[in-house]
C-alpha cells in the first residue's frame, strides 16, 4: 500500500513536469509577442511624434567647394551603386520631381554648382533648423521641405566647424511647428533603444531603430591641412542604420527625447554597416543657442596637445607599469597653457620600433576634480563643463612631483585663424630655409654598388646624422619612409624637407635594418 502510494505521488510530479515544460514555451513566446508589439506601439508612437518635426535639407555649393569629409551629403547614385540601379533612381526622379537628377544636371552645367541633401530638426517657436555644418558648408542656396511637402527657402545663419553644427534660419516658416525635446545625452548607457530619422539616399521620413552601442567616441573633423584639427568629444555611437542623407537627423531616446545629432558613419561600402555616429545632445544645447545668437560659438581652450600614457611608455619613463594620465607633447603659443607655464615635451624618445613620442613634458592626471586617462577625457571635460574665461585646475606630475596648477581658458582660435596661423607658419619656415641653406643629413654620400640604397662614406661631426647614430659604411635604404636606391633620389627626398624637421633614415648595417630618428640640418648635403 505504501508502495502503491509512493508510486501514484511520482507518477502525479511527472505530470505536473511535463504540462508545464509544454506550457512554458507557449507562455514565453505569449510574453515574447506581447513585448514586440508594445515595441512596435511606442516605436510608432514616436515616429509621429518626432517626424513632424524633421525636415529635408536641400543645397546647391559651388562645385569647386563641395566638401566630401564625411562620405555623406554629395553623391551620384549612378557612380555609386552602379548602372544596375539607374532605373530605379530615375523612378525616383518621376516622383520627386523637385529633386529631379537631369534638371539638376542641367542647372550644374549653366550656374557650375553642385547639389547635396540631408536633413535637419526644428528647434524653436520661431522655427530655427538645426543641422551639419557639413551639410551647408559653402552654401549658395537652401531648401528645406517639411514632413508635409511644403517648401521654404532657408539661409545660414549660424556655423560651427568644430562641433559639425549649424543653423538654417527659414522664411516664413509654416504655422504650428512643434520643436524637438532634447534629452540628456550623459544619461545614455549602450544597449539604451535608440532611434534615428533622417532622409537617407533622399527617402524622406525614414526611421531605423537599434540601440545605442558605445559612447565617449572622439570623432575628428575636417582634414589637417595644417591649421590643425580638432575632435568632437563625447560622439555617440549606434547601430540604428545611417546612410547618406540622414545627417543632421535626430537620434532619439525611447522617451522621444533627441539625444544625438547625426552625422556619420563608418563603412568601406559608402552603406550602413551598423556604425552610426551622433554629437551628443548636451553639447548640442551649449552650442546652438549661440549659434543663433552670435552666428558662432566659442570653444573653450587650453592650447596643448598631448597623448595617453601607455605601459610601454611609462617603462620608458620609469613609471608605475599602471599609471594613467596625458603626457603633454605641444604647447601652442600665446595659449593659456603656455602663460600657466605648463611644459611640453622636449626630447623624443623610441616607444617601439619606428614609434617615437616626446618625452620631458608634464603629465595631466586630473582636470579640476576628475581624473584624466587621455586627451579626450581633457576635451570632454572642456566640451560639457566650462566656458571662456572659467579657471580651472590642472593636476600634473612634473620631474617625479604632483603639483597643481590654475589657468584660465580663452576662446579656441577658429578654422579661419588657424588657416593663417598655419600659413604664416610655412613662410616663416620657409624664409629661415632660405636664409639658413638646405636641409641635409650630415653625411658625404655615394652611390651603392652592392645594393640598391646610398653609402654612407663619412659622417660629419655635430651634424644630424652623427647626433641620430649614424655611422660609416651604413647603406641608407630609406629616407622618411620612402625608399631611395641612389644618391639622386636622396637628394630628391631631402629637399622636399626643412632645416629643423623631424624624419627617420632607415639604414642597412651587417645585414639588419635600423630606423635612425634625427632633425635635419641646414648644410647642404655633400
Amino acid at each position: 500500500m505504501k508502495q502503491t502510494k509512493k508510486l501514484s505521488m511520482i507518477l502525479t510530479f511527472v505530470i505536473m513536469a511535463l504540462l508545464t515544460s509544454v506550457c512554458m514555451p507557449v507562455f514565453a513566446d505569449d510574453a515574447k509577442t506581447e513585448a514586440i508589439n508594445e515595441a512596435k506601439a511606442s516605436f510608432s508612437d514616436l515616429y509621429e511624434q518626432i517626424n513632424p518635426s524633421v525636415v529635408y535639407v536641400y543645397v546647391a555649393k559651388a562645385a569647386e567647394s563641395s566638401d566630401t569629409n564625411y562620405q555623406i551629403e554629395e553623391f551620384d547614385f549612378g557612380d555609386i551603386f552602379g548602372p544596375q540601379f539607374e532605373e530605379f533612381f530615375k523612378q525616383f526622379d518621376q516622383q520627386n520631381p523637385q529633386n529631379n537628377r537631369n534638371n539638376r544636371d542641367q542647372q550644374e552645367q549653366e550656374q557650375n554648382l553642385t547639389y547635396g541633401s540631408g536633413t535637419g530638426f526644428v528647434w524653436d517657436e520661431e522655427g530655427h533648423i538645426v543641422t551639419n555644418n557639413h551639410v551647408i558648408e559653402n552654401a549658395v542656396e537652401v531648401t528645406i521641405t517639411y514632413s508635409d511637402g511644403i517648401e521654404r527657402d532657408a539661409k545660414v545663419i549660424g556655423a560651427d566647424p568644430d562641433s559639425d553644427l549649424a543653423v538654417l534660419e527659414v522664411e516664413n516658416p509654416k504655422e504650428g511647428l512643434i520643436p524637438v525635446t532634447m534629452g540628456d545625452s550623459a544619461a545614455l548607457k549602450p544597449g539604451d533603444l535608440a532611434a534615428a530619422i533622417g532622409n537617407p539616399l533622399g527617402q524622406t521620413g525614414t526611421m531605423t531603430q537599434g540601440i545605442i552601442s558605445a559612447l565617449g567616441r572622439s570623432y575628428a573633423v575636417g582634414e589637417n591641412d595644417g591649421s590643425g584639427n580638432y575632435t568632437i568629444p563625447d560622439v555617440i555611437q549606434t547601430d540604428a542604420s545611417i546612410n547618406p542623407g540622414n545627417s543632421g537627423g535626430v537620434l532619439i531616446n525611447a522617451d522621444g527625447e533627441v539625444v544625438g545629432v547625426v552625422m556619420a558613419f563608418s563603412s568601406y561600402s559608402y552603406s550602413s554597416a551598423g556604425i552610426g555616429y551622433a554629437i551628443p545632445s548636451n553639447l548640442v544645447k551649449r552650442v546652438v543657442p549661440a549659434l543663433i545668437e552670435n552666428g558662432e560659438y566659442e570653444h573653450p581652450w587650453i592650447g596643448f596637445s598631448g597623448v595617453a600614457l601607455t605601459p610601454a611608455i611609462n617603462e620608458q619613463l620609469e613609471l608605475d607599469h599602471d599609471q594613467r594620465g596625458a603626457l603633454i607633447q605641444t604647447i601652442q603659443p600665446n595659449s593659456p597653457a603656455e602663460k600657466a607655464g605648463i611644459v611640453a615635451g622636449d626630447e623624443d624618445i623610441e616607444i617601439a620600433r619606428g614609434s617615437y613620442i616626446r618625452a620631458g613634458g608634464d603629465i595631466i592626471t586630473k582636470i579640476n576634480d576628475r581624473d584624466v586617462k587621455a586627451m579626450d577625457d581633457i576635451i570632454a571635460y572642456l566640451s560639457s563643463n566650462t566656458s571662456i574665461g572659467d579657471t580651472i585646475t590642472l593636476h600634473l606630475i612634473r620631474d617625479g612631483k604632483e603639483m597643481d596648477v590654475d589657468l584660465t581658458l580663452a576662446a579656441r582660435p577658429n578654422q579661419a585663424q588657424r588657416h593663417a596661423n598655419a600659413v604664416a607658419q610655412t613662410e616663416e619656415k620657409t624664409e629661415e630655409s632660405e636664409e639658413g641653406g638646405k636641409a641635409s643629413l650630415g653625411v658625404y654620400i655615394s652611390d651603392s654598388s652592392d645594393f640598391d640604397g646610398v653609402y654612407v662614406n663619412t659622417v660629419n661631426e655635430d651634424s644630424a646624422a652623427e647626433d641620430a647614430g649614424m655611422e660609416e659604411g651604413d647603406i641608407i635604404v630609406s629616407f622618411d619612409g620612402v625608399e631611395v636606391s641612389n644618391v639622386s633620389e636622396l637628394k630628391s627626398e631631402i629637399d622636399k624637407h626643412l632645416p629643423g624637421e623631424r624624419v627617420t633614415v632607415t639604414v642597412l648595417r651587417d645585414e639588419e635594418t635600423i630606423d635612425l630618428r634625427l632633425t635635419l640640418g641646414n648644410t647642404l648635403a655633400r
